[in-house]
């Protein structure tokens, strides 16, 4: 589709050319450690580190929440809504909005907190969700409107999380002194592919009890309800349960600050 080779050509250029600016612009963060410890030890300190464990799981079961519709997303338009040649304007609107929402949720962040405006930008994505199966057939502008609320707030998810997970790594930096990133986005990077592997796993496994397989010719009016659920309504499910995971969430501003102050001390 042509939309889909725009997609290609702007990330084939697009992605070296803002890995080098990164390169270039981007210093690295100082070494702030004083202590040395194993792949046990390590695991062992990630285990206890609270804060840390409470966003990995908000942000696996979101990931899973995400995974499911970028999943089923192409067949949900071509055989739930009956637009199979849409797909590709969809795609763009939607990923089109999720850069745009970026900015937004970067001001609410400040504004509030990241954890909040986190958890603002799931309720937003719900709150679009839940109308999704229950679109008619040929439902173009419906849906167009679900891309784009949904694509704001995926902006949210591609930025916020990852913040998060900056400021809980100062917990341990500043608990154990060592600064132990990689291990951090090792199971961060593992817990991404654990996500988008259970949204396969259990997608295309349910359709096929459910009478729904394209590629066999069977299109069960109740596999076409399980794909609905599938897309839409089990991602509204846990979206919520990471909402709630993540709304007292307990490191805040102040601490944030707080625990800059110490590691920075630490080093000297």
């Amino acid at each position: 589709a042509p939309t889909l080779q725009i997609f290609a050509v702007v990330i084939g250029l697009g992605l070296p050319l803002t890995a080098l600016l990164t390169l270039k612009f981007v210093p690295e963060p100082m070494d702030r450690s004083k202590l040395k410890l194993n792949l046990r030890q390590s695991l062992i300190a990630m285990k206890g580190n609270r804060a840390f464990v409470r966003l990995l799981i908000a942000f696996l079961i979101n990931g899973l929440a995400n995974g499911l519709p970028a999943t089923l997303f192409l067949l949900f338009v071509a055989e739930r809504l009956q637009l199979p040649e849409s797909g590709g304007i969809f795609l763009l609107i939607y990923f089109a909005s999720g850069l745009l929402g970026v900015p937004l949720w970067l001001f609410l962040a400040g504004k509030f907190s990241k954890h909040r405006a986190w958890c603002f930008a799931m309720i937003m994505a719900c709150a679009a969700f839940v109308f999704a199966p229950f679109l008619p057939f040929g439902a173009f502008y419906g849906f167009a409107i679900i891309c784009v609320v949904t694509g704001l707030a995926v902006g949210a998810d591609l930025a916020l999380p990852a913040s998060l997970q900056a400021d809980v790594i100062d917990i341990d930096t500043a608990k154990h002194g060592e600064q132990r990133s990689a291990s951090y986005l090792a199971v961060w990077g593992l817990a991404t592919k654990l996500a988008l592997a259970l949204a396969v796993g259990i997608a295309f496994p349910v359709l096929s009890f459910y009478g729904f397989d394209p590629g066999a010719n069977l299109r069960s009016a109740e596999g076409l309800t399980a794909l609905a659920m599938l897309y839409a309504g089990l991602p509204t499910v846990l979206k919520l349960i990471a909402i709630v995971l993540m709304w007292n969430f307990p490191l805040t501003k102040d601490m944030q600050i707080g625990l800059e102050r110490e590691i920075r001390e630490r080093g000297r």
